[in-house]
């Protein structure tokens, strides 16, 4: 509990920040976790469970800290996926300063309607069941690739490829998975296209899938979590 009103302030800063697409651009500030190199599940390094071309190496749940008040700002919390099959993974060294990326709605970060929302399903499903084991992180992450890369579903060919018979199963049961939800998670993107880095998600509150909230109902929410976390301390 003692992170949970940081994070709704973060959130709710994120959200009003990019409520009104006319403002200036927002920006958020990533740096490595205290503790490691940033991979939030030490047994999530994939030896042969994927290709992305000839890429092989880490898929899971990464562990970084998050400013949205600067690159020398205060640091939250941020457990999150790589967004991006294509780019390199760079951030932050541990309590130095976050490396910047703009903050941007899915929409302007991959236009696919379709493919947000399984992507948005897929986090309100499994993002926190994600986190219990090597095989499921691998195969939450595989699954983000594949929606964002492939053109057409089919974890056996393509750009994306799941070689490992358990990620392959925890992959393919979470996609069956999401035609069983009617609930997305508000997503947003840390996008580090412009510096030619790797991209990540971020969370904001949960929608009904029914619904399709206008920039203004993003910042109504946003306003209710600053003055609830605000209230909250003033009755310390």
């Amino acid at each position: 509990m003692k992170h949970l009103f940081p994070n709704l302030l973060m959130a709710a800063s994120v959200v009003l920040a990019t409520a009104n697409l006319g403002q200036a651009a927002s920006f958020g500030y990533v740096r490595d976790a205290p503790g490691g190199d940033g991979a939030f599940l030490s047994g999530a390094v994939v030896t042969g469970a994927g290709n992305i071309n000839d890429w092989n190496g880490r898929a899971g749940t990464f562990d970084f800290e998050l400013s949205l008040n600067g690159p020398n700002g205060d640091y939250f919390d941020l457990l999150t996926y790589c967004a991006d099959p294509t780019r390199s993974l760079s951030v932050g060294l541990e309590g130095g300063t976050g490396s910047e990326f703009q903050v941007v709605s899915m929409s302007a970060f991959y236009p696919d309607a379709g493919d947000i929302i399984a992507i948005e399903k897929l986090w309100a499903l499994a993002f926190s069941d994600s986190q219990t084991s090597a095989v499921k992180a691998a195969a939450f992450q595989f699954l983000l690739w594949e929606y964002i890369g492939d053109s057409a579903f089919d974890l056996t060919s393509g750009m994306i490829r799941i070689t490992d018979a358990d990620v392959f199963a925890q992959a393919d049961a979470y996609n069956i998975q999401l035609s069983g939800t009617d609930v997305r998670a508000a997503l947003l993107v840390l996008d580090g296209r412009g510096t030619n880095k790797q991209s990540f998600f971020m969370e904001a509150p949960l929608i009904p899938l029914s619904e399709n909230p206008e920039p203004g109902t993003y910042a109504l929410i946003g306003a209710g979590l600053i003055s609830l976390t605000y209230f909250q301390r003033s009755r310390r």
